[in-house]
C-alpha cells in the first residue's frame, strides 16, 4: 500500500528505472558539487580571479539563495523584472544592463526564447552572463546546455531523490581548489530520503523525524555549501537517472494537469504556462490566482493531502517596483512528477475545482 500524499520532498527509489539518456552530458569541465548553491559559488569563486566583485543583475523572481552568495562574495545586486504574462513568464530585460554579471534562468521547465537572445546582447556587451539550468535540466537534446553563457550552473535535486549541484565554464577550465565532503549534510538528506519511503509506504507513521531532518540538512547547508564536495550516494544514482522515461512521465503528467486546469474555466484560478509545448519538461506546472486567494488554496489543498511549494518566500532581499502584482504572492507550483500519474493530476484539478465552488 502506498500513501495518497501528493508532493512534499522525494523519497527513495523515486526516479524510475530505464536505459535511457543521461541527465548530465558527459562535457569536460562539468563538476559536480553538494548542491546548486555550492556550484553558484564555485562560478563566482572562478569569476573573482579575473575581475572585481562589482554589480549582479538578477531576476526579481528568484530563490533568497540565489542572491546570497553574491552577496556573500562581495557584488551588490539588483534586479531586472520577470513577471506573469500572457504566455508564462515574461522578463523586462533592459537593451542595456547595468550588471557586470547578469544571471539568467528559465522558469519551471518552459522555454523562454526572447531570454536567449537576450544572453546574446549582453555577452556582446561584455557582461559576464550565468545561466541557472536548475529548472530547464531535462529539455530534450541537453537544451539548458546550449544556452549562450559565460557559465552554467544548477541543481539535480529539484528533479529526484539525490543531492547534487554542477558547475560549467563554457569557455575553458575553472580553476578551483580540490573540494571538501560535508558527511552531516548529505547523511541527513539521505537518511530522510530513506524515513520518507518507509512513511509513504505505510511501513511507519512517523513523519516528523524525516521533516525535521529535512529541515535541519537545509540548516545546515546555509552554514556550510562554500567549497563542498557531491556525496558519493547522489554520484551513483546520478548514474543510474533515465533521463527520457522521467521527461516522458512529467510531460504527460503536465499535458493532463494543463488541460484539465483549463477545463475549469476558471477566471481565479489558471496555469501561469497555457500550454506545455514540444521541447519543455516541467518541473512543476505552476497556477497563479489572487494574492487574496493564494494562500487559501494552498492550505485547502495542504488539508486534503497536497503539498505543493510556494515559489519563493519574500525576503527583505528582493526589491519590487511595484508595477505588477509579484509572482511571489500569485504562484503555486504544483506537482506533476514521476512519482505520479494523470489520474492524481485530475485529482489535483478536482481539488481545485472544489475549491473553487466555494469562493
Amino acid at each position: 500500500m502506498m500513501r495518497r500524499e501528493i508532493g512534499g520532498e522525494f523519497w527513495t527509489g523515486c526516479q524510475p528505472g530505464g536505459n535511457g539518456g543521461r541527465v548530465l552530458p558527459d562535457i569536460d569541465g562539468l563538476r559536480l558539487a553538494l548542491s546548486g548553491r555550492t556550484a553558484q559559488d564555485l562560478v563566482l569563486t572562478d569569476i573573482l580571479r579575473t575581475q572585481r566583485a562589482g554589480k549582479a543583475y538578477l531576476p526579481s523572481y528568484c530563490c533568497h539563495t540565489m542572491i546570497e552568495p553574491f552577496l556573500a562574495r562581495g557584488f551588490s545586486v539588483a534586479f531586472y523584472e520577470a513577471y506573469a504574462g500572457a504566455d508564462g513568464i515574461e522578463f523586462d530585460l533592459p537593451a542595456t544592463a547595468d550588471g557586470d554579471v547578469v544571471l539568467l534562468m528559465e522558469y519551471f521547465g518552459f522555454g523562454s526564447p526572447a531570454l536567449r537572445a537576450f544572453a546574446e546582447t549582453l555577452r556582446n556587451s561584455g557582461r559576464t552572463v550565468i545561466f541557472d539550468t536548475t529548472h530547464s535540466l531535462l529539455m530534450p537534446e541537453f537544451r539548458a546546455f546550449s544556452f549562450p553563457a559565460d557559465y552554467l550552473c544548477g541543481s539535480v535535486r529539484k528533479w529526484t531523490d539525490i543531492n547534487l549541484g554542477f558547475c560549467l565554464k563554457t569557455s575553458g577550465p575553472m580553476l578551483l581548489p580540490p573540494l571538501e565532503a560535508c558527511p552531516e549534510y548529505a547523511d541527513l538528506r539521505n537518511r530522510a530520503f530513506d524515513l520518507k519511503r518507509a512513511y509513504i509506504r505505510e511501513e511507519s507513521d512517523d513523519k516528523q523525524t524525516f521533516l525535521r531532518m529535512f529541515s535541519d540538512a537545509e540548516a545546515c547547508l546555509e552554514r556550510h555549501y562554500r567549497g563542498k564536495a557531491a556525496d558519493e550516494r547522489s554520484m551513483e544514482r546520478l548514474s543510474d537517472l533515465d533521463a527520457d522515461l522521467l521527461r516522458g512521465r512529467r510531460r504527460e503528467n503536465a499535458l493532463c494537469l494543463t488541460e484539465e486546469i483549463d477545463g475549469l474555466r476558471s477566471e481565479q484560478v489558471k496555469c501561469l504556462f497555457p500550454a506545455v509545448r514540444d521541447d519543455d519538461c516541467p518541473l512543476f506546472v505552476p497556477i497563479v490566482t489572487t494574492p487574496e486567494l493564494r494562500d487559501a488554496l494552498h492550505a485547502h489543498l495542504v488539508q486534503r493531502g497536497f503539498y505543493f511549494p510556494r515559489h519563493w518566500p519574500r525576503t527583505s532581499e528582493h526589491t519590487f517596483r511595484g508595477e505588477r502584482t509579484p509572482l511571489f504572492d500569485i504562484e503555486i507550483s504544483a506537482v506533476c512528477d514521476q512519482r505520479y500519474s494523470p489520474a492524481d493530476m485530475r485529482r489535483i484539478a478536482e481539488e481545485i475545482g472544489r475549491f473553487l465552488d466555494h469562493v
